[in-house]
């Protein structure tokens, strides 16, 4: 059975409206049915929880954020694409500003929804990296990802109090947090390729330490007096026989 874009579509304005003006803890996908006078199987279906909603929201604006995005943006240096990609990200939100804004303040109080939206903003992390056409590999991508989804948490702070139509504070503040991140992963890459280099030269010094360790016992052993022989300077030379 395939969803039904129709009910879908008047479930969600229902789930919007009761968040915006009951509060998350008093949404019930029942009512939620009742008031969208859909039968309570066919909501169930379509939306199986509370978090269903919230999942369905995240992947409105990832739609949303798609088809905002400028594939031009390709030929543009890392970090003017990564920050055309979480703009267009803003962008998108915009649409479902209250909604968003009350739900964060929900997560706040109520644990697992902080939790499930943390989940859906890793998701977009990655997204972030891949429609930018930056690789998520290896240690320096993990970075990469964690970088830009702090970027993204930080301006969404700002964001959240940013009422102007062409979002100034949103990008002014998201552009600084793109140039920190930026160098900060300059810095640590420089470090990751210090680092066999300067292992390398920690076990050439140990080698060398350890070498120079034996010499040093060799040389202290062939010192020593053998067995039975005078340590006297000859003043006392043994007795002719």
């Amino acid at each position: 059975m395939d969803h039904n874009p129709e009910i879908r579509q008047r479930l969600f304005e229902q789930f919007s409206q009761a968040v915006m003006t009951q509060g998350w803890r008093s949404v019930s996908c029942a009512q939620l049915a009742s008031k969208a006078e859909v039968d309570i199987k066919l909501a169930f279906f379509e939306y199986r929880d509370r978090y269903a909603y919230v999942t369905d929201l995240v992947r409105r604006i990832d739609e949303a954020m798609l088809d905002s995005y400028d594939p031009a943006m390709g030929e543009e240096p890392a970090r003017e694409r990564l920050f055309d990609v979480i703009m267009a990200r803003f962008d998108a939100m915009q649409g479902h500003r209250d909604l968003i804004i009350e739900l964060n303040k929900a997560a706040r109080r109520d644990p697992v929804l902080g939790l499930h939206l943390l989940a859906l903003s890793r998701l977009t992390g990655e997204w972030f990296l891949d429609i930018s056409c930056i690789s998520p590999a290896g240690l320096s991508g993990l970075a990469r990802s964690h970088g830009a989804l702090l970027a993204y948490g930080r301006a969404f702070s700002v964001w959240i109090g940013d009422d102007s139509a062409d979002l100034a504070k949103t990008m002014a503040a998201l552009d600084k947090f793109l140039k920190r991140g930026e160098a900060a992963l300059h810095r640590a890459e420089k470090i990751a390729c210090m680092l066999p280099r300067l292992g390398k030269r920690c076990r050439s010094a140990r080698r060398r330490s350890g070498a120079d360790k034996g010499r040093a016992e060799t040389a202290h052993a062939d010192a020593k007096p053998s067995e039975g022989q005078s340590v006297d300077d000859g003043s006392m030379a043994p007795m002719p026989s």
